[in-house]
């Protein structure tokens, strides 16, 4: 596939160098010429310098044979023009997509559709944050929750301690003597993340990803050996445009955050726009400031949505030491994601990541509904829409076990006439169903060719 990226910035630069990993083309264009050059050294890309609005430097950078447009700079007025003029002067049938922040402000508040715009999808990495966090503090365990298939199947990213009875048996032994209605797709070790087998341990510290229905996540918690607890007093340190919008969210559950905001001016903003939530005026990377606040408003749940990765991790570090029963934090520096899942973080959430996930469906062939990267890139969960009148017919009339696909590829669930199913060994497909598949990176190929 050949990409149009306009934007090289630290989004764009982080979707270009995802996409040139799985081997599509890619061009870039950015206005700032130093930014350019940077990227033309480090990037096995091509990077156009130049206005992403400009007709001629849309030609240089190969439009006419783009089969994905994306805009992907700081501005939405410039990714809007960009995006329609990539579209008119475009061969026929290139995809456009626009980032934007006001994707999601406030319940009630009007908003263009990408249909209206004439675009393939409008995406707000502010908004995907923001919903991943409200998922993961309605979550009463230690670990992170992503809602699948329209919210029918979850994900639950749970570390796992040594009381755990998942722990040292085989996920075959853990399949028959619980519940059959989770299923373990993919673990990360100390060596990385795996997509297990039947005859696969568990180990006390892995992070084990776990397929179940929404009803079952409670027992999860329980199932982890870790300590579980309901959320209710929720401290955020820092209030853009996410912390803006998961407060927003809790308000409208009847809880009333707390939120530090170190800028004064944004936090007499903010204040007039949440009536229920105490602002405090401060900086959360004090350690006595923030002590004082988690100690005196007795905190449950603390989220860092602070732009600087270190910091974030670090206030987030700090605050489960000081007691915090659940800890959030905003970082895109994968790198530090294992130390602070080790030390008791138990969600960190990307803006980049959000981006590249909302980006890959359009990526993916066939019916690719969504998708989800494990790991740093190592394997990835696809909702595959199955044709009513499919292609392939050696899909069906066999169970699962028969069915030769790709090594390092689990089908995880099956959701057919609106009910999600944890798929097993003896599962049967039919036509029409949706799969929720996990695979390693170099199976996605061979995968999307066998359910296609």
């Amino acid at each position: 596939m050949y990409v149009v990226i306009v934007g090289g910035g630290e989004v764009g630069s982080y979707v270009a160098r995802v996409l040139v990993e799985e081997g599509h083309d890619v061009a870039v264009i950015e206005a700032d010429e130093d930014l350019a050059r940077r990227l033309d050294a480090s990037m096995n890309a091509l990077v156009v310098p130049g206005s992403g609005v400009n007709p001629a430097v849309l030609q240089r950078a190969g439009l006419e044979q783009a089969d994905l447009f994306l805009a992907l700079t700081g501005s939405d007025e410039v990714n809007l023009i960009a995006c329609m003029t990539g579209r008119k002067r475009g061969k026929e049938g290139l995809r456009t997509v626009a980032r934007v922040r006001w994707a999601w402000q406030a319940p009630g508040d009007p908003a263009l559709s990408a249909d209206e715009l004439g675009l393939e999808a409008l995406i707000s990495p502010r908004r995907e944050i923001a919903t991943e966090t409200i998922h993961t503090l309605r979550y009463v365990g230690s670990g992170e929750v992503r809602e699948l298939a329209g919210g029918k199947v979850v994900l639950v990213g749970m570390a796992l301690g040594a009381d755990s009875p998942l722990v040292h048996e085989t996920l075959a032994s853990v399949r028959r003597d619980f519940a059959k209605d989770f299923l373990i797709v993919a673990v990360q070790g100390h060596d990385g993340l795996r997509i297990p087998t039947g005859s696969d341990r568990l180990q006390a510290d892995d992070r084990a990803f776990v397929m179940t229905l929404p009803g079952n996540v409670a027992e999860l918690a329980i199932l982890s050996g870790q300590p579980w607890s309901f959320v209710r007093r929720v401290l955020i340190v820092g209030c853009g445009n996410s912390g803006l919008a998961v407060a927003r969210e809790l308000e409208a559950q009847n809880l009333t955050p707390t939120i530090i905001e170190a800028d004064r001016e944004r936090a007499e903003l903010v204040a007039g726009l949440l009536p229920r939530s105490l602002i405090i005026h401060g900086d959360g990377s004090d350690p006595d400031f923030l002590r004082g606040r988690i100690e005196e408003r007795e905190i449950d749940a603390v989220v860092v949505l602070l732009k600087d990765a270190e910091m974030s991790v670090l206030i987030g570090i700090f605050a489960k030491s000081l007691g915090a029963r659940k800890v959030i934090v905003r970082c895109d520096e994968s790198g530090y994601v294992p130390l602070a899942h080790k030390l008791g973080v138990d969600a960190v959430l990307s803006p980049n990541r959000a981006m590249i996930n909302a980006i890959l469906r359009h990526v993916r062939r066939g019916k690719v509904e969504a998708t989800l990267l494990l790991g740093d890139h190592e394997a990835e969960v696809l909702e595959f829409k199955i044709p009513e009148k499919p292609v392939n017919a050696d899909l069906f009339e066999k169970p699962l076990k028969d069915i030769p696909f790709p090594p390092s590829v689990l089908v995880g669930a099956v959701v057919r006439g609106g009910e999600a199913i944890i798929a097993s060994g003896t599962t049967v497909l039919q036509p029409g169903d949706e799969l929720l598949v996990v695979c390693a990176r170099e199976s996605l190929g061979p995968v999307e060719r066998l359910l296609c």
